[in-house]
């Protein structure tokens, strides 16, 4: 139990009204799942930035009374608050895809992009149940691919990400 809430999410900019549609509804009409106890704010903060073709949405809102907000879990190994499951794997899917369009052109992803990506996926193997056996062979190919971007060598790269589209492909034909 907290008396905060956080909320993180990732939308294409025009589905921003949407979002805040919803929001100004829980604020009106009281709030369920993540926008639960929104509505009795004592001091809130809203954060937008556009990121990789997205908007990264990060809200935290302070209660007046004790509230639960089942949606954060703690990251034992990252020291942060994760997102949801569904969210970060959204969010994945974005920079993954502009890594692996932009190293099979011959051209080196943006460093914020690599970050996000490895930050992500080290949040991605800390949750169990969705496919914890490829866990460890997927962090190998995370820490190469890491190696590989900070060599600056695009042939590098480019063997690196394409083990991970590999063990991706693995692990999502058996939990997608």
């Amino acid at each position: 139990m907290s008396s905060g809430t956080k909320i993180f999410r990732q939308v294409e900019q025009k589905d921003l009204p949407t979002f805040f549609r919803e929001l100004a509804d829980a604020l009106e009409n009281g709030g369920t799942d993540e926008f639960a106890c929104v509505d009795d704010f004592k001091k809130f903060k809203i954060k937008g930035r556009a990121d990789f073709g997205q908007v990264v949405l990060k809200m935290k809102f302070q209660s007046e009374q004790e509230c639960s907000a089942p949606f954060d879990v703690e990251c034992e190994t990252c020291g942060e608050i994760k997102p949801e499951y569904k969210d970060l794997k959204k969010r994945m899917k974005s920079s993954f895809r502009m890594l692996v369009k932009m190293i099979h052109d011959g051209e080196e992803p943006p460093r914020e992009a690599v970050e996000s990506f490895l930050t992500d996926s080290a949040f991605m193997v800390s949750y169990p149940g969705y496919g914890d056996e490829y866990y460890d062979i997927y962090t190998e190919a995370c820490a190469a691919f890491k190696d590989a971007y900070e060599s600056g060598d695009i042939s590098r790269m480019h063997t690196a990400i394409d083990a991970l589209v590999h063990e991706k492909g693995r692990c999502h034909a058996k939990y997608a």
